[in-house]
């Protein structure tokens, strides 16, 4: 008896055979006229060859895919034995889990963490996930089956190089900077939330229970541009539009059954070994998955700190150097970074005074006093500002905390004691160095009767344009930069002229900042500056340059200045040493 399909394809035939007939009558009832015959002719010829054409198509061929699932089927593991229940739950189970990995793979973003997928397993099987679950179903086939912690910094860290890879894919052009595809409200995770910053999202160590398939993986497949026909995986297309990985339909069932059918046959030897070991299939299961059930790694516990070890009042000394030393070595952290006899021991040094050659004002010995304590200079102190006052240029190059800072604010309050208005300049390399003089400054400043409205005001590129002018015509003391020197100031020397001519004093602090280039570019504002001056009929301007490091300070100040007549200042009278000074003055650093 003939089936339906060979009835089907039998009355196809006939009705394929009537037509041709039909073609060969009107043919002959056409004879007389040739042209129109011919066109007849050439039509049903046509038509014959589509439909020999179509029958070519349409013939059934068993594709290479198709004799693998044949082969595939055909070698199918059988059991002896009915599943226990608990079996046919695991392999629902496993189908869940396999769905919705599968789908998250085509999101590259969406790490398939435990607490990621369980809720969406547990909407097909209508039960509870449990990780003794999926360590059963990682017992069943181990092979197949990655079930375990991973560190969250690392997992995001290759979850967000995947996604960044395909955004930069997104577009055309290789600089394409596309918002990442499918990007989901709750991060990658599925957990954050929108007022959290992306730093602040995960903590360091934390560890999450993840999840994978490692037995196969989507192939990317790519659409034609002119037939809209998906090619073979992994070709690349010269004129690819769509780069972002597509997936088809078919490749994720064909996935999706293939893991469902190695893990039933999988369950099949696993059962029937049990069997043959006379083994309970439930129990071994369940003694096998234990095995399978996930740790996370022991955290280090940070050393806990003793609260009775804080101090109850932050501290009015510092401590010595040897006892930060021994702190230092002392810690969890430290593993010999110090080398053995790797430091130096510097021999006592008492403060060495100095007297000036000129008297000051009460007022201003007053708020030395009160604002530094200061009853007395160190004699490179007293050296440096003796010079300033003989009409020569100081380079001071002492040791840090030196009270270098003093040379250079005593002359400028003790000139505008004389004259009102005196102008001075103060250049510092970082605003942080500049604000911080300012401040001290101003504090010695406000202990002058007379002096407490004195204007002392930064001049940079942050200052606001509406009170530059302000600055320029009121101010007695500015702290600028070199850069704003040579663009703002110098360029305009109309408007500050008035600035220039009554100007006395220029700071230039940390001189060996200025070196190399910086330097050259340095020394070139500094002669304009000079010439300038000059220029309005002023000649008499100082030049007060400090440094702790530079190799040679006098050579280098001549250099950077261009000028002659320099004292160097190089004995530091400040205390040093072993024992702390009792002295107060080291409250004027």
């Amino acid at each position: 008896m003939q089936s339906g399909t060979e009835a089907v394809v039998q009355k196809a035939r006939g009705k394929r055979k009537r037509k041709d007939n039909q073609g060969g009558i009107a043919d002959s009832r056409n004879g007389e006229d040739s042209s129109a015959g011919g066109q007849l002719g050439n039509d049903d010829t046509s038509d014959s060859q589509k439909s020999t054409n179509a029958r070519k198509r349409t013939a059934p061929k068993k594709t290479a895919s198709a004799l693998n699932r044949t082969e595939s089927a055909a070698s199918s593991v059988t059991c002896n034995v009915d599943w226990p229940d608990s079996f046919k739950a695991l392999e629902k189970t496993h189908r869940a889990l396999n769905l919705v990995f599968t789908f998250c793979c085509t999101r590259k973003h969406l790490a398939t963490t435990f607490e990621t997928i369980r809720s969406a397993v547990e909407s097909h099987t209508k039960k509870v996930l449990t990780i003794e679950d999926v360590a059963s179903i990682a017992a069943v086939r181990p092979e197949g089956v990655n079930f375990a912690y991973v560190d969250e910094i690392m997992l995001q860290t290759e979850v967000r190089g995947a996604e960044r890879d395909v955004t930069f894919k997104a577009g055309r052009d290789f600089r394409s900077q596309a918002p990442a595809p499918d990007a989901s409200v709750g991060g990658i995770s599925g957990l954050e939330k929108l007022d959290q910053h992306p730093d602040e999202r995960v903590e360091g160590g934390k560890e999450v229970l993840y999840f994978e398939f490692v037995d196969g993986d989507l192939k990317r497949q790519v659409k034609d541009k002119k037939t809209g026909e998906i090619t073979k995986p992994n070709r690349k297309l010269r004129e690819e539009t769509l780069k972002i990985p597509v997936y088809s339909q078919k490749q994720m069932t064909n996935l999706i059954e293939r893991r469902n059918q190695k893990f039933i046959d999988a369950m099949n030897v696993f059962i029937n070994q049990c069997i043959s070991d006379n083994l309970d299939p439930e129990q071994a299961l369940s003694k096998a998955a234990e095995a399978f059930i996930p740790v996370p790694t022991a955290p280090e516990d940070p050393p806990e700190k003793s609260l009775g070890a804080l101090p109850e009042s932050i501290p009015t000394e510092r401590k010595s150097i040897p006892e930060i030393v021994q702190e230092l070595k002392d810690s969890p952290w430290y593993t010999g970074q110090i080398v053995p006899d790797g430091h130096r021991v510097f021999e006592p040094q008492e403060a060495v005074y100095g007297d000036l050659n000129f008297l000051l004002s009460q007022d201003l010995v007053n708020a030395l006093y009160n604002a530094k304590g200061i009853t007395q200079f160190f004699a490179h102190q007293a050296e440096a500002i003796n010079g300033l006052l003989e009409g020569q240029h100081v380079v001071v190059a002492t040791s840090t905390s030196s009270g270098k800072s003093l040379i250079y604010q005593l002359p400028v309050i003790h000139a505008l004691e004389k004259d009102y208005h005196t102008r001075a300049m103060y250049i510092f390399p970082t605003k942080a160095l500049a604000q911080d003089q300012k401040r001290s400054l101003r504090e010695m400043l406000s202990y002058m009767p007379g002096m407490e409205d004195v204007l002392v005001e930064t001049f940079d590129g942050d200052t606001p344009m509406k009170e530059r002018n302000a600055i320029r015509d009121e101010a007695r003391i500015i702290f600028t930069n070199p850069d704003m020197l040579h663009i703002t100031i110098l360029p305009q020397e109309e408007r500050w002229r008035t600035f220039l001519k009554n100007l006395k004093y220029v700071v230039v602090d940390e001189l060996h900042y200025y070196n190399g280039q910086m330097g050259s570019h340095v020394s070139f504002i500094m002669r304009r500056l000079r010439r300038i001056c000059a220029a309005v009929g002023n000649r008499h301007v100082k030049f007060i340059s400090c440094s702790a490091t530079v190799a040679n300070p006098k050579q280098h100040f001549k250099t950077i200045f261009g000028i002659e007549n320099v004292r160097l200042v190089d004995f530091d009278g400040s205390p040093s040493g072993k024992p702390p000074s009792p002295e107060p003055l080291n409250n004027q650093m």
